[in-house]
């Protein structure tokens, strides 16, 4: 995920905006894993974790909107999401249960190809390819990119 820019300028708002995407995927794996409140993850990844770093890289500070709208609009819709996607999962992985973090990167990525309609799907999906390269190989981020694909051409028809 490295990406060049002008430091003065600060980071563009594609970085902000794939900040946010991770930030709200962590934000709902740690809700999932430790049964935190949605607020309370939340306002954790807005106050105190702002600059976080993977691989020894800093990351751009997350636009806070966008983080906000996806963790809560996640969870406000989480019934129809899981519905969608458990429906679109290959046969041979229907019936598994999908690994916290990566069922976290498919919500996110559903709920804004269904809701953020105005945002070109390629970008949403290219954002969630790069989270999920972050934290898995090939076959799990082939997973995603076919489900999200699968979800882009249903959403957007």
């Amino acid at each position: 995920m490295t990406q060049i820019q002008d430091q003065s300028a600060g980071p563009s708002s594609k970085i902000k905006a794939l900040s946010a995407r991770l930030s709200a995927v962590q934000a709902l794996y740690q809700i999932s894993q430790s049964g935190q409140s949605v607020r309370s993850a939340v306002n954790e990844f807005l106050e105190h974790r702002m600059e976080m770093e993977i691989d020894g890289e800093k990351l751009a500070r997350p636009d806070g909107a966008l983080l906000k709208d996806i963790v809560y609009g996640v969870e406000d819709r989480r019934v129809e999401i899981e519905a969608v996607i458990a429906a679109n999962l290959k046969k041979d992985a229907a019936g598994r249960k999908i690994e916290p973090l990566l069922h976290a990167i498919l919500t996110c990525g559903a709920y804004e190809l269904l809701v953020h309609q105005q945002i070109d799907a390629p970008i949403i999906m290219n954002d969630y390819l790069n989270v999920a390269h972050a934290f898995y190989e090939k076959g799990e981020v082939a997973l995603v990119n076919g489900i999200l694909d699968t979800l882009a051409t249903l959403f957007r028809a």
